[in-house]
């Protein structure tokens, strides 16, 4: 548990930080014709922000209604469908994690008592089975400079993005740089009930599609204890809550594209878990014809690993074909009779 607390410290100071604007005019900036400040502008942010200005331009010189609204839309396609291979890389891993708990339980259940033991043994284990606990961080520790470099690139086309409509929302850039959730106690008491509900949609449905996620794809603890078991589900509800709390603080354009990533990631963990597109590793095929004359055979892969088994082989006692003389042999004994 020191590990994932010392991760997710982590992750709210890195949070802290790049959520404060990152060096951007809160009150936008011309990107196309500005030179980024920083590396961390010419490599993240000024990128992102000219692709969603190039997205924009083209939907909305294709008359598409809620053109900023599509272009980030667009855009969370175009990233998703760029980290589709560490994607499936990744369920494989939580795949393979899941059918690893009940010998993991058994470990637990033995070395319990003895910790440097339990983690030596758990660390044979994943060894001998060729995983990598760890596999599934690389696609969100990749997804999260585009999330902050996204929050910056909105912060930057500000102007641009101010008093864009997407269905029910009236404004995508709101709730604006630095206004924190004041805005929502300013709208309860001005009677503005509407507005609120308007811009607070996005976060219940991100808080609802995070928490979807953490259920159907973190694996179920190895452990027997009960208190811990109970830590990791208060955990899990308090980072869903934080997230929640971070999307009423960030203009709607953001909550809109971490809504629709999770969306997508849900969607391709059902195409990647599925037996229809076998995108998961296990495969199986039948090797060596009946054609060719030899046994058949099954040939089953899963994670790269490929295995071998021979259907059983049928025997024809009787009158069966393996019992009748050939045509050659009924000739030479009519001929010598």
């Amino acid at each position: 548990m020191k590990r994932k607390h010392l991760l997710l410290l982590l992750m709210l100071g890195i949070l802290v930080v790049l959520l404060s604007g990152c060096g951007v005019d809160r009150h936008g900036v011309d990107v196309m014709n500005t030179a980024p400040s920083g590396w961390w502008q010419t490599i993240i942010v000024w990128p992102l922000a000219k692709t969603l200005i190039y997205l924009d331009g083209l939907l909305r010189d294709a008359n598409i209604p809620y053109h900023w609204g599509f272009a980030i839309i667009a855009f969370t396609i175009l990233v998703r469908l760029v980290l589709f291979p560490l994607t499936v890389t990744q369920i494989r891993g939580m795949q393979a994690q899941k059918e690893l708990q009940p010998k993991l339980q058994e470990i637990q259940k033995k070395y319990g008592k003895d910790r440097e033991k339990l983690i030596q043994e758990q660390t044979k284990l994943y060894k001998e089975s060729g995983i990598n606990p760890l596999s599934g961080c690389l696609p969100l520790v990749l997804q999260m400079p585009i999330l902050f470099g996204l929050y910056s690139a909105l912060v930057a086309t500000g102007p641009a993005l101010q008093n864009s409509r997407f269905f029910w929302i009236p404004d995508l850039s709101f709730p604006h740089y630095g206004e924190g959730t004041k805005w929502i106690t300013d709208r309860f008491q001005s009677g503005d009930y509407l507005g609120l509900a308007s811009y607070l949609i996005l976060p219940v449905l991100l808080m609802i599609s995070q928490f979807v996620m953490q259920k159907w794809m973190t694996p179920t603890p190895a452990t027997t204890d009960n208190n811990q078991a109970g830590m990791m589900k208060q955990m899990t509800l308090m980072m869903t809550f934080m997230f929640g709390f971070f999307t009423v603080t960030v203009p709607a354009g953001l909550t809109l594209y971490w809504v629709t990533s999770n969306a997508l990631q849900m969607l391709q963990q059902w195409v990647t878990t599925s037996d229809r597109f076998n995108f998961s590793g296990t495969k199986t095929a039948t090797a060596g014809g009946v054609a060719g004359g030899g046994s058949a055979s099954l040939v089953s892969t899963t994670n790269g690993v490929a295995t071998t088994e021979k259907p059983p082989t049928e025997t024809k006692t009787g009158s069966g074909q393996a019992n009748k003389p050939s045509s050659a042999a009924r000739r030479r004994k009519a001929k010598r009779k």
